[in-house]
């Protein structure tokens, strides 16, 4: 291998390919400054490590890890619908049979303990949890204008999301969304 100082700045023509002139001027600006330190760089990199683009065990190589990558998309996609169909569901049953059993005993009072209490038809009603008219049209404005927002949103994030296709790999969806907003979304309607 020659070394900079060797060199002297005389220059050789060869004749390949404009199509392939082209793609090797694009591949040349991303690695080297100029043409002849980039082919340098390429032909040292094929001297150090022994190896040839046309080798069957570089292909071997090549074919073998495109396979693995696609074996391991395969296994993520697997893991992510086992997780919506059985995880997810079986959660959220097991979250509700809970929360029913301890809705259930806090309702669910010894009967000597209610027959010796004498109450008010006021706290009777508070008991059965019923409220009154007006506590009822509160809650039930408060929880409209909860919808609305909630709504508004909903549509915002919605108008937000763009579909971004990548030079490489797959394409996917982005939210544009501030990380204020993220997070008060989160406190908002995390339970």
């Amino acid at each position: 291998m020659e070394t900079n100082k060797d060199r002297k700045s005389l220059f050789s023509a060869i004749s390949i390919n404009r199509i392939t002139a082209a793609r090797f001027r694009k591949f040349s600006k991303n690695v080297a400054p100029s043409h002849s330190e980039s082919l340098d760089d390429m032909m040292d990199f094929f001297e150090v490590t022994k190896i040839h683009p046309r080798s069957p065990i570089f292909r071997h190589y090549v074919g073998l890890y495109n396979y693995i990558i696609g074996r391991l998309d395969f296994i993520i996609a697997l893991l992510r619908e086992h997780e919506e169909k059985y995880h997810k569901p079986t959660y959220n049953m097991l979250a509700g049979l809970f929360d029913k059993a301890e809705k259930m005993e806090a309702k669910t009072r010894p009967l000597e303990e209610t027959n010796i209490r004498r109450l008010t038809k006021e706290e009777w009603e508070l008991e059965d949890g019923k409220v009154s008219q007006e506590e009822y049209d509160l809650l039930k404005n408060a929880r409209q204008k909860d919808r609305r927002e909630f709504s508004e949103m909903i549509s915002k994030i919605i108008k937000g999301i763009t579909k971004v296709e990548p030079t490489f790999g797959k394409p996917y969806y982005k939210i544009d969304i501030n990380f204020t907003e993220l997070d008060i979304l989160k406190r908002k309607y995390e339970e």
